[in-house]
């Protein structure tokens, strides 16, 4: 896990933690909720929309919209101790496959995208994901590899 994993946005609310709602994921194979989800309600624009920012340096791996169905627009990024993080929902992607992203403060770094409401999403908001460098080990875990991290998370 990389020393610091930092708040996407510049603004916390949690609204589900990892874990939460077993029935509701059950369709995408897993036990429950594979990650956290923030509030984004509380910014200036009536869409909601806020910047993101990775929780730690690292390369752009993935940038893909799923349309109307599971985490919609989101990015995926590799860290340099071979862990990933993804931030799902988005309603826009800024950055590209093979781009290096950094994170030096909580006001500071690479804006990824803004958040938005794309895919199998309830409101506007943003899924953050974390999956550990031995995240392929852990696949079966009934999150896909991703591991509740909250307690890493420096908010």
């Amino acid at each position: 896990m990389p020393s610091t994993l930092l708040y996407p946005l510049n603004r916390v609310f949690i609204t589900q933690g990892f874990g939460r709602n077993p029935s509701m994921y059950k369709k995408y194979g897993m036990k429950g909720h594979n990650g956290i989800d923030g509030r984004t309600r509380f910014s200036t624009t009536p869409q909601a929309h806020c910047h993101v920012r990775s929780m730690a340096p690292g390369i752009v791996t993935e940038v893909t919209d799923q349309k109307n169905k599971g985490y919609g627009l989101f990015v995926r990024v590799k860290h340099a101790d071979g862990s990933e993080s993804v931030y799902a929902h988005l309603w826009k992607a800024f950055v590209k496959v093979g781009q290096a992203v950094t994170r030096l403060s909580r006001a500071e770094g690479t804006i990824m995208g803004l958040t938005g409401n794309s895919g199998d999403s309830t409101g506007p908001h943003i899924h953050i994901g974390y999956r550990p460098p031995n995240w392929r080990e852990l696949y079966g875990n009934g999150f896909k590899g991703y591991i509740d991290f909250l307690p890493q998370l420096s908010i």
